[in-house]
């Protein structure tokens, strides 16, 4: 489990460095170095409680494995976009669920994935057959894949680990130079995010802990030896039902009462939009060579759970 003994405020910005920090959005802190934007995290977060059962089905989704047309329409666009860059080879998926991007990516690729939440891990394993882990990644060892990771995906992930800084380390010293990283997340640069403020939909701590912008994003994996080549705003499909769900149930704090309304709804009901406030990121491993040596150095801090 991870440790926090110093609160967020505490603690040099994990993008820039920077220590000092100043109030954002009321719940919020800012690094008055870079304006990367966190959550003041003044306790150790129980990661396997956080994202149990409960939040697949409930506390966050109304059914998360019950959306898998639409999940499936995304991760189906997020693999389109990996193999422009990279074909095959091995791939790791930080924050795997149940499994719906490994299963479509598997074609292509050798992939293993990592879950914190016991029973997502355990339908990807026994439904679809795939090498879905519990595992602590920080801690533990990769499986043998038969060589370094050809491609990291981390989708709707980086803003809930405890620890991006260190995940992005050990994804980096596993991987080969070249190597991509691909993942996506809120865009708290973005007109909505700027214009919606404390009544961003994406702001929700203890869950989402961390707020990117294009720049915040760019300098932290620029910081584990990183190049970002490219960045954009991306769509997203949902079904009608978590539409209704996480605006009239979770928004409105009427979640038994809505939570029926929503499932009287169609299941293959829904639409794709994007709001221009999810952003997805390809990242290339440099070379040996070109990585920054405090990159190198910050790939061996002490390990985790995320």
């Amino acid at each position: 489990m991870a440790t926090a003994a110093l609160s967020t405020a505490a603690q040099p910005c994990l993008v820039c460095g920077h220590r000092g920090w100043e109030p954002h959005c009321e719940i919020l802190l800012r690094c008055r170095g870079c304006a990367f934007v966190t959550a003041d995290l003044c306790a150790p977060l129980d990661a396997t409680a956080l994202y149990d059962e409960a939040y697949f089905r409930g506390a966050e989704y109304l059914d998360y494995a019950a959306d898998e047309a639409f999940m499936k329409r995304n991760f189906a666009a997020r693999l389109r976009t990996v193999l422009r860059y990279q074909n095959g080879g091995r791939l790791l998926e930080i924050g795997a669920a149940y499994g719906f991007f490994l299963d479509l990516a598997r074609t292509r690729f050798t992939c293993v994935g990592y879950e914190v939440c016991a029973a997502a891990a355990r339908s990807a394993r026994e439904s679809l057959g795939l090498d879905v882990r519990c595992d602590d990644f920080l801690a533990g060892a990769l499986p043998d894949l038969g060589g370094p990771i050809d491609v990291a995906v981390l989708w709707d992930v980086i803003e809930h680990l405890e620890h991006p800084d260190r995940v992005i380390a050990r994804v980096a010293a596993l991987s080969r130079p070249g190597a991509l990283l691909v993942l996506t997340t809120g865009d708290i640069g973005s007109w909505l995010a700027r214009w919606r403020g404390r009544r961003w939909r994406l702001i929700h701590p203890p869950t989402h802990l961390h707020y990117f912008s294009r720049p915040t994003i760019t300098r932290l994996l620029a910081r584990h030896g990183y190049r970002v080549r490219a960045i954009r705003a991306i769509p997203v499909a949902r079904s009608l039902q978590q539409v209704a769900y996480a605006i009239l149930a979770l928004r409105m704090g009427r979640p038994r009462w809505y939570a029926r309304l929503a499932r009287n709804l169609p299941a293959s009901w829904g639409f794709s939009l994007s709001t221009f406030d999810i952003m997805e990121v390809v990242a290339e491993r440099a070379t040996e060579t070109t990585i920054p040596a405090a990159a190198q150095r910050t790939s061996s801090a002490p390990s985790a759970r995320p």
